[in-house]
Order: structure tokens, then sequence, then C-alpha cells
């Protein structure tokens, strides 16, 4: 049993539904520019989420006459604006809070648009700790992003909670912490890192914590 009650959550499509703000942005945004909303769903497919070739794919694709930098930063604020309330998620979280558990947030990301999503989505107060790594200058997987929220909660060990195997899996066990992938729809490969357990939703995540039935990280902290 996993004994030290802290956790670290990703942000987006962990706590926050991405999936939701994308389509509501990319439906205005097509009728705006005269965009095929399909068009963008396949071209933030094939792009992976690097919005610098994603905006230069519309522009070059379509002739949309503002900056790739004036694109992505109305981008950036307007899906902010649009990630949905879900009180489901609320009401897990909410419960973890309330039998102990002190609660992280551990993010790449823009500040000021990750800080927004977690009040849009009414989770902000639930967090004692947000670390975002534009404040920081270090990304996920950097086991450092994770440390530096540890020593907030004033704790050296805590599970991590994430979506993505490459930031969130990686830099959790490369830090000795227990780590559980939201796998949603998606299969690890045999070269994706290996979590401590694998759910397939956050709230499932947040029933596995409030459990304690959570096995010891998989890796050593690294020297």
């Amino acid at each position: 049993m996993f004994t030290d009650k802290a956790v670290l959550f990703d942000l987006d499509s962990t706590l926050t539904d991405h999936d939701t703000a994308f389509a509501r942005w990319g439906e205005q945004f097509a009728d705006h520019y005269g965009v095929p909303m399909e068009w963008l769903v396949e071209a933030d497919h094939r792009h992976r989420g690097q919005r610098h070739d994603f905006f230069a794919d519309i522009k070059n694709s379509f002739g949309v006459p503002e900056s790739i930098a004036t694109l992505h930063a109305k981008y950036r604020r307007r899906t902010a604006e649009l990630v949905p309330h879900r009180a489901e998620v609320c009401a897990a979280i909410g419960a973890l809070k309330d039998t102990g558990w002190r609660l992280g947030v551990v993010t790449n990301g823009d500040p000021a648009s990750q800080r927004l999503k977690l009040r849009r989505s009414r989770l902000a107060p639930l967090f004692g700790t947000v670390v975002i790594s534009g404040e920081y200058g270090i990304r996920k997987p950097d086991p450092t992003i994770f440390r530096i929220a540890l020593d907030d909660l004033r704790t050296d060990s805590a599970v991590v909670i994430g979506d993505d195997l490459g930031a969130d899996i990686a830099g959790g066990n490369a830090a000795g912490l227990t780590t559980v992938w939201v796998k949603g729809d998606r299969e690890r490969s045999e070269q994706d890192p290996v979590p401590a357990h694998t759910v397939s939703t956050v709230i499932e995540a947040a029933e596995l914590l409030l459990s304690g039935a959570l096995a010891p990280p998989l890796h050593p902290t690294a020297a």
C-alpha cells in the first residue's frame, strides 16, 4: 500500500478535456476562416500537437493572413477559455482532498493558459501546488520539474497521474515515483515507458488511489 498520500496530476487530457476544447475552438475557427473542421482535426493528428507546424500548414493551405505567432497566441487563449467544467472530475479529485491526499499539478505549457484552464474547469481550488514548465524553463519528462512540485508539497514521494507516456510516465519513472497512465482508448507499444498502473480515465485513477491498491515505483530515483 502507498503510504505517503501525495499525487501529481498532468493537466491537458488528464484533468481537463482537451478534445472538447479543441472541437469548440475548431468550430469557431472554421466558421471564421472557412477552413473545414474535418481538415483541422486531421491536421491536428498529423502534426501531433506541434502548433508551429499546425498553423504553418493552415496558412499555406488556406492563405490565412495572420502570423503563426498570432494564431498560436489566440489558440492558447481561446482553447483555455473553452475547457469544460466536468462535475464528475471535480467530485473525484475533491474526494481525494477530503481523505487527506495532498494534490499537485505538473504541466507543460504557457502559464497564463494553463492556470486559466484550471479556473475554467473549477479545479484550481483543489490543488496545493501547480508547477508549469513555462515558469521554470524545465519541461516534462525532466524529473526536476516533478521534484519542484514534491518540494512544494513537502514530500519526497508521490503518485504521478497522466495521459502522456513520454512526458508523464517517463518523467515520473525517472523521478522514482509511482506512475499511473490514463490511457483513454490507446494501447502501449513495447518501446513505450512502463507505468505501474494503467486506467482508462482520471476518475478511475482517483478511485485507485482511494482504494489503497497502489504498487511501489518500478524504477529507482535517478542519481
